[in-house]
């Protein structure tokens, strides 16, 4: 018993955090993105689809607050734009194979 406890504490202190936004939320943000990205890819919506995917897991790893994204990309902290930028740069690189457009 005693071994199970710090074999199980090992396992949460060592798994990485991966925090959720609310699934509204997250769905609002992905339901938005997959639009635009069919926008401007009139033939690849599945593409768009694993685009999407992309930056909405990475954005809410790496913002867990998705109030405070949400302040913070509206009051266009440069901090915040850099790392939204970074993602999208990201999944646009596996995606589609290049930068994403610059964000304004």
């Amino acid at each position: 018993m005693f071994l199970k406890r710090y074999a199980l504490a090992a396992i949460f202190l060592c798994s990485p955090a991966f925090a959720q936004w609310p699934a509204q939320e997250y769905k609002a943000e992905y339901d938005s993105c997959v639009p635009s990205c069919d926008k401007n890819n009139p033939t690849g919506h599945d593409k768009c689809v694993s685009y999407c995917h992309c930056v909405m897991d990475s954005l809410q790893s790496k913002f867990p607050d998705h109030g405070q994204i949400e302040r913070d990309f509206t009051a266009k902290v440069p901090a915040t734009i850099t790392e939204v930028q970074g993602v999208a740069n990201t999944c646009n690189r596996r995606t589609f194979g290049g930068d994403a457009r610059p964000l304004k």
